[in-house]
């Protein structure tokens, strides 16, 4: 049975199809390249966003809604691939800051028509006027889920 064929109301189909999707999304992305896992590629691209200044463990785990444990553990596998580097903060030892590597940035650039190419197929068939009511409502359930989170 498929999960549109169901007979639920709109909220559990969302729930539970957004459940379904993320475990695709991952299946999918970990296919993509045996090296790096849709997870580790997420941290990842998450370091990538801080511009300013590097981030601490906590800053990714808060970013992507999960433990500093599990981004511990992925940032101990990524240094030791070379994609990553975790240095203490000069100014607080307790701190680990995260910076890509020389290796990395090349590894993103050479999967770059990759990562398009499978999000235009993810994507194929939904116009932009979908994408935006989807954008939308994704962004209301993570400042839902956020605030949830912080009780």
């Amino acid at each position: 049975m498929k999960i549109s064929e169901m007979n639920v109301d709109s909220e559990a189909f969302i729930f539970t199809a957004m459940h379904i999707l993320a475990n695709r999304f991952q299946t999918l992305g970990d296919r993509i390249d045996p090296q790096i896992t849709t997870k580790q590629w997420f941290v990842l691209a998450a370091v990538s966003r801080f511009i300013e200044k590097p981030p601490n463990i906590g800053d990714i785990a808060a970013l992507l809604g999960t433990s500093r444990q599990n981004i511990k553990k992925m940032v101990v596998i990524l240094e030791r691939q070379g994609y990553l580097k975790a240095e203490k903060d000069e100014n607080d030892m307790r701190n680990i800051l995260l910076t890509l590597t020389g290796q990395c940035l090349e590894y993103f650039k050479g999967r770059e028509r990759q990562e398009d190419e499978y999000l235009e197929r993810i994507f194929h068939g939904i116009d932009d006027k979908t994408l935006e009511a989807v954008r939308s409502g994704m962004n209301k359930l993570l400042e839902n889920t956020k605030k949830l989170m912080e009780g």
